[in-house]
């Protein structure tokens, strides 16, 4: 469970987030909209303990994130994987290189137990047969699937999707959706995904947090967002749509 309450968080002089207040439950699935600049990545890094707010608590399981001297040294970034808008992917290692990177990262040395995890990983993204490739010879798509594989690798409690199917025609789009969608109903992480893409929420998930220049307009159950009164909130359902 994530907890977050009065949190306020400034970067230089620039107030960045004010008094944002949610709780997501276990097996809740979060949507972050807004429009760029309101702060959706911000909040998102200080959940997992980058960014030392001004105010406020964050807690995750239960464990307050910044709470002591040590807070960056938290074994509950652990609990956190991301899923990078451009997959972030290494291009000079293979994809069982880049999925296997973290657990590398962490320690982990028998490489049949790393190579186990890495095509279980590829498996859930329809990718096992990739192992050998390079990301130059991937579609784009499969390089977004790649980069939720290596997200899976070490079975986080929190996955977190920045604008997973920005940048893909409708048809890789839905591929990559598919799969999301499949992680999320199997219950193997509760996600947390950033957006402007409003088609498909229902299946990415079940509660939104619409935040504007750093302030919470709506957070409740995604069916209840399309019947806000708020002008910004209907603007943007208007035009992204």
């Amino acid at each position: 469970m994530i907890e977050v309450k009065n949190l306020q968080l400034s970067i230089g002089r620039r107030l960045i987030l004010q008094d944002i207040n949610f709780t997501l439950e276990e097996e809740q699935n979060l949507i972050i909209l807004g429009r760029s600049g309101s702060g959706k990545t911000v909040l998102i890094k200080s959940l997992m303990g980058f960014y030392t707010p001004d105010q406020g608590i964050v807690r995750v399981d239960g464990a307050d994130v910044y709470s002591g001297k040590n807070h960056t040294q938290s074994d509950h970034k652990h609990d956190f994987a991301m899923v990078f808008q451009n997959a972030a992917l290494l291009d000079s290692f293979t994809v069982f290189q880049n999925v296997a990177l973290p657990l590398y990262e962490r320690g982990e040395k028998d490489y049949a137990s790393v190579l186990d995890k890495v095509k279980r990983s590829l498996a859930v993204v329809g990718l096992e047969e990739t192992l050998e490739k390079y990301p130059s010879e991937l579609s784009g798509g499969m390089r977004k699937r790649v980069g939720i594989a290596r997200a899976l690798i070490y079975e986080p409690r929190y996955m977190i999707f920045d604008e997973p199917v920005s940048g893909l025609d409708p048809i890789t789009s839905s591929e990559v959706l598919y799969y999301i969608t499949q992680i999320i109903r199997s219950v193997q992480a509760t996600t947390i995904t950033i957006t402007h893409d409003i088609r498909n929420l229902g299946d990415i998930g079940d509660r939104v947090l619409f935040l504007e220049d750093g302030r919470s307009l709506y957070y409740g159950p995604l069916k209840d967002m399309y019947k806000e009164e708020h002008p910004l909130i209907r603007k943007f359902l208007v035009q992204v749509a």
